[in-house]
């Protein structure tokens, strides 16, 4: 996965935003992004992370992984709507995905 910092980078420029622009727009001194641009990422909130995400329309979830606020098994359960799934092997989630693809084939 990719880094944050390297991530929050590639984002701002590919909407063509300067440092001293984003400031403008969320509030986050030029100096403190660009830090965290550079490895310093760990001292923004999540809600700074927020911020940027709505700016650079992307997703928060990835970003709040590659900081490490939670890894995937945390949203695993939360993603699927069922509860105990982290609790199953792979094998017990694929005969429940036949099970639903057979019961979605049924209904036409």
């Amino acid at each position: 996965m990719q880094n944050l910092g390297e991530h929050l980078k590639r984002l701002r420029n590919d909407m063509g935003l300067s440092l001293y622009k984003v400031y403008q727009q969320t509030g986050i001194t030029d100096s403190r992004l660009s830090k965290a641009e550079n490895g310093a990422w760990s001292n923004l909130k999540l809600s700074e992370l927020k911020k940027l995400a709505v700016l650079y329309e992307a997703p928060i979830i990835p970003m709040c992984l590659m900081a490490g606020m939670f890894d995937v098994s945390d949203i695993e359960e939360y993603h699927s709507g069922f509860k105990n799934v982290a609790l199953l092997d792979d094998e017990d989630k694929q005969h429940i995905q036949s099970e639903i693809d057979y019961i979605l084939k049924k209904k036409g």
